[in-house]
């Protein structure tokens, strides 16, 4: 059984919760995640990362917040491997995602 650990972030934006929607969408099919799903009545995405010394998933929560934004991400990935002490994979889950909004 793999050993995972899990990395948080939050920020916040301006703008409204459906152009957020959308951003994130496009953010995770650029940055090539998988498995994508939404779920509109919480406001979640989740999906997944899987690529040769990264294995994990990410889920983002929105939440409106006057006319801001505010997200919530959450980053969990496999750690047990030896990539992992070169390279956090939740950090690089993350920054994939981010570099992509």
């Amino acid at each position: 059984m793999a050993i995972r650990t899990s990395k948080e972030e939050k920020f916040e934006v301006a703008g409204t919760l459906e152009d957020f929607k959308l951003k994130v969408l496009n953010a995770l099919k650029k940055g090539n995640f998988t498995s994508i799903n939404t779920n509109h009545v919480l406001h979640q995405i989740s999906a997944n990362y899987k690529k040769m010394t990264v294995w994990g998933e990410i889920s983002i929560t929105l939440f409106q917040h006057n006319e801001k934004v505010k997200i919530s991400v959450v980053s969990t990935a496999n750690s047990d491997n030896i990539f992992a002490l070169f390279n956090s994979p939740n950090r690089v889950i993350l920054n994939k995602f981010k570099n992509n909004l």
